[in-house]
């Protein structure tokens, strides 16, 4: 029995629903998460904020190395990409469009919440990835997270839980999204499905 139809026993009543500027989330995302993230850790310096280096002989060199040996390769990258959106000249081009789609998230959002209660997609258009499988390939990484972003930009409480594990035993999951401050009836949704569907994963694992 698929999961529409496992709601549907559960007595829900079943809504089509689309958002046309969902092809668009992960750029819109990813600039305005990364623009956000470049901002809020500049002042990681090494001085009043975050690790500092043991070594360096100018105020200059104290700040490089701080922020170094203290941001992962993944923090990097988005520092880089936030600043880049942010720089003179590409502000309109790029950040102030993200913002703008941002706005236009959220009213389709609301348009499905004129008919709907809750939303229910997949956490990720995969099943869960083996551990290490995807660590050198980012942009398969950013993609991955076309169905929970949008979650992230509109501001709305989400939650996601296992619905079933493939034949090699990782987990599918779930998301149960809900309108900004209604976590109760997200929490009341994916409980439902897990005390009357709980899924069990295959006896090798």
């Amino acid at each position: 029995m698929c999961i529409r139809d496992r709601y549907k026993a559960m007595g829900a009543e079943l809504v089509e629903c689309s958002m046309p500027s969902l092809k668009y989330a992960v750029p819109c995302y990813y600039l305005l998460a990364c623009a956000e993230a470049a901002s809020n850790l500049s002042r990681y310096d090494g001085i009043k904020y975050g690790h500092r280096t043991a070594t360096a002989d100018s105020y200059e060199e104290l700040i490089i190395k701080s922020r170094s040996e203290g941001f992962g390769e993944e923090v990097k990258r988005r520092i880089l990409l936030g600043n880049y959106a942010l720089s003179s000249g590409y502000y309109d081009a790029y950040y102030k469009k993200a913002l703008a789609l941002k706005q236009q998230i959220i009213k389709e959002y609301n348009a499905v919440f004129d008919l709907a209660d809750v939303i229910l997609t997949p956490t990720a258009p995969t099943p869960a990835y083996k551990i290490g499988a995807q660590d050198n390939d980012p942009v398969k990484m950013y993609l991955a997270d076309i169905c929970t972003v949008t979650v992230n930009i509109a501001s709305l409480p989400g939650i996601s839980t296992t619905c079933g594990y493939t034949a090699e035993g990782l987990p599918v999951g779930m998301s149960v999204i809900g309108r900004r401050f209604d976590e109760q009836t997200i929490l009341q949704c994916a409980d439902a499905f897990e005390q009357t569907f709980a899924p069990t994963a295959p006896a090798k694992l």
